[in-house]
């Protein structure tokens, strides 16, 4: 079926085609943003569900979702509907808005239980940047605590909340010291420590306006916060009267098997932020606060603090409205419970079977991690891209295989891609014997 075919590899990797742009691009793009080697990258053509091609023609399957934004699949049929017949293409989204903006923000409020207002970005970091700003309007105070491994984005206000200093050190001289950052926890006595830790640096410095966490740390390398550390976070937030804001640009929309991922949680947040998943194809995210600190704003004049170009863009809002009620109405966060019990089921074993090089296999939903150690997992995924799948790394240290496949995946392709990974891991046990 068209969209869910095993790949087909017809030439070498990268192929001729995709080699010759590499030679043109290094000599075009910035030498930082696209990783150039002799067997990398390929360039894609087309996609459509779970399948995508490249310039010379070769067929794979993707089982990144585009960095977790296709979830629904790629170039899905909601999506071409929208762009076949747009009214109106961009707009004036602060001054004149359009109703897709209005039915949009309707549609999230309501989905994520109601009493939220919602400010609307381009990209992650903004409405991360967006949640940075709302919690200190309302707070007064600065201090932000984040955590070891977290990622949420490389603007200048998401980076000072992104943990790995690979990105914060070319750029520290501009970046305020307002980030105090706490290590991981691992559960039990060790989420007790950091919570008292937490506790005792908020008493001691009272200006802490904004706690800020990804429940599951998609880029950090697929780890996710035991369910007491997170109770106990807001527990504390109540206590000192702090912001909590809980990025699930990766987590929401249903790829973690529900809704929203702080639903494993039993935790409200003051603060949602999404992205990716929810227009399943195009730049757009969203800032929710709870009413009552959104107050904070003030009421515009006729000129927004907070906006951009394409705030609310007319065809990309419908577009989000149309996938976010697609989302529900077919309440795709259960394939994804289903689909992600199923890929975990059939790659376990393998964490026994190659314990020497497979440290852990975790996650939730359609967010899956495979820990390797002894090897490097940049490698291994160049290995399968090779035979026709898409992956990515993760982790501070790229020790992760992450899988964050659309939702459309199907039992057929979980069980042809672990035979090839396999395979994958055999060649890789070989060589280090």
């Amino acid at each position: 079926m068209k969209g869910f075919e095993r790949p087909l590899i017809k030439t070498l990797i990268p192929g001729k085609k995709s080699l010759n742009l590499s030679k043109k691009l290094q000599n075009l793009e910035c030498r930082n943003i696209t990783f150039v080697a002799e067997d990398y990258p390929v360039f894609l053509e087309k996609s459509y569900m779970m399948n995508v091609w490249d310039v010379d023609g070769n067929r794979f399957v993707d089982l990144t979702s585009f960095f977790g934004v296709s979830f629904i699949g790629h170039n899905h049929p909601i999506v071409q509907k929208c762009l076949k017949s747009p009214d109106l293409i961009n707009g004036l989204g602060d001054v004149l808005p359009s109703e897709s903006k209005v039915t949009l923000l309707e549609e999230l409020n309501d989905f994520a239980g109601g009493g939220y207002r919602g400010i609307l970005g381009q990209n992650g970091a903004d409405a991360v940047e967006a949640a940075i700003k709302t919690a200190f309007l309302y707070t007064g105070k600065p201090g932000i605590i984040a955590f070891e491994g977290g990622y949420h984005g490389l603007s200048f206000g998401a980076l000072m909340t992104t943990y790995n200093s690979k990105f914060r050190d070319p750029f520290s001289v501009y970046l305020p010291a307002h980030t105090e950052y706490f290590s991981f926890p691992d559960g039990g006595e060790g989420s007790e420590m950091i919570l008292e830790q937490i506790d005792k640096y908020m008493k001691m410095k009272d200006n802490v306006g904004l706690v800020l966490m990804e429940l599951i740390q998609a880029r950090g390398g697929v780890r996710i916060f035991p369910a007491e550390f997170v109770k106990g976070i807001a527990e504390i937030c109540r206590k000192y009267r702090v912001v909590l804001a809980f990025d699930e640009i990766y987590t929401g929309l249903g790829r973690c098997g529900k809704p929203f991922c702080f639903e494993y949680y039993g935790v409200i947040p003051d603060i949602l932020i999404l992205g990716k998943a929810l227009s399943s194809s195009f730049p757009i995210s969203v800032m929710m606060g709870k009413e009552k600190i959104m107050e904070a704003w003030p009421t515009s004049t006729g000129e927004a603090i907070h906006t951009s170009t394409f705030l609310g863009h007319p065809l990309i809002s419908k577009i989000a409205f149309e996938v976010v009620k697609y989302i529900r109405r077919n309440r795709l966060w259960e394939n994804a419970s289903e689909m992600g019990e199923y890929i975990l089921k059939k790659l376990i074993p393998l964490r026994e079977k190659y314990q020497n090089l497979v440290k852990d296999i975790r996650g939730k939903g359609l967010l899956i991690g495979i820990e390797i150690e002894g090897a490097s997992v940049f490698d291994i995924s160049r290995e399968l891209l090779k035979r026709g799948y898409i992956t990515l790394s993760s982790g501070l240290r790229g020790e992760v295989l992450e899988l964050t496949p659309p939702v459309a995946i199907t039992k057929k392709i979980v069980d042809e891609f672990v035979l090839v990974f396999e395979d994958v891991l055999k060649l890789w046990t070989s060589t280090r014997r």
